[in-house]
């Protein structure tokens, strides 16, 4: 494959990665208001599955940048504790949030 077919592959990839997640963030949205408004019983999946894909997301493109710098002697990693603090101060959103709405759905 030639350059010019991995870049428009590329890029269909790209638009066809961001409908999904939009699509998913509305089905999201969509539920929650259905959850609110009339009191149905709120699906987890979509929640759940828009999740799981931008941690991976994340977490690919975490990982590609640094195997693409790791070898360069010019680049240094940011702070190491501010990437930790930043990161539990996130985990601890997440269960906070989790944790309020088990409390409020029971």
């Amino acid at each position: 494959m030639d350059e010019m077919g991995k870049s428009i592959r590329t890029k269909s990839q790209s638009l066809g990665y961001k409908f999904a997640v939009l699509l998913l963030a509305t089905w999201t949205l969509v539920n929650l208001v259905l959850y609110l408004a009339t009191g149905r019983v709120h699906d987890m999946l979509p929640t759940l599955v828009l999740i799981a894909v931008l941690l991976a997301q994340g977490f690919s493109e975490e990982s590609m940048k640094r195997r693409m710098v790791e070898s360069d002697d010019e680049y240094h990693e940011p702070n190491r504790t501010v990437r930790i603090v930043v990161g539990a101060l996130g985990v601890a959103l997440v269960t906070f949030f989790a944790g309020f709405f088990a409390l409020y759905a029971a």
